[in-house]
């Protein structure tokens, strides 16, 4: 269990046999957690249509009940930078 500093979630929106949302789970996933963050993963299967994000893998990071940030795709770049400017 990852005891977070910021009680910050990312939340990782996936679809079956989605390849890139398969290679890139670990890294996102040890990324968050290195950063005291919480990682959980939604399959697109179980949302509603209009929820469904663009296109896959597609994340939330989320403050509570707050979303703070979405974006989308594989650029660990990206994941960082996202971390990066909203950890207090």
């Amino acid at each position: 269990m990852v005891i977070t500093s910021y009680g910050m979630d990312i939340v990782m929106i996936k679809k079956q046999g989605c390849v890139p949302c398969e290679k890139f789970e670990p890294d996102a996933r040890k990324i968050s957690e290195e950063n005291g963050i919480n990682f959980r993963t939604i399959p697109q299967e179980i949302m509603s249509p209009e929820m469904k994000p663009p296109f896959f893998p597609y994340f939330h990071l989320m403050e509570g009940k707050e979303l703070i940030e979405s974006w989308g795709g594989v650029k660990e770049r990206k994941f960082l930078k996202v971390i990066k400017r909203n950890i207090k």
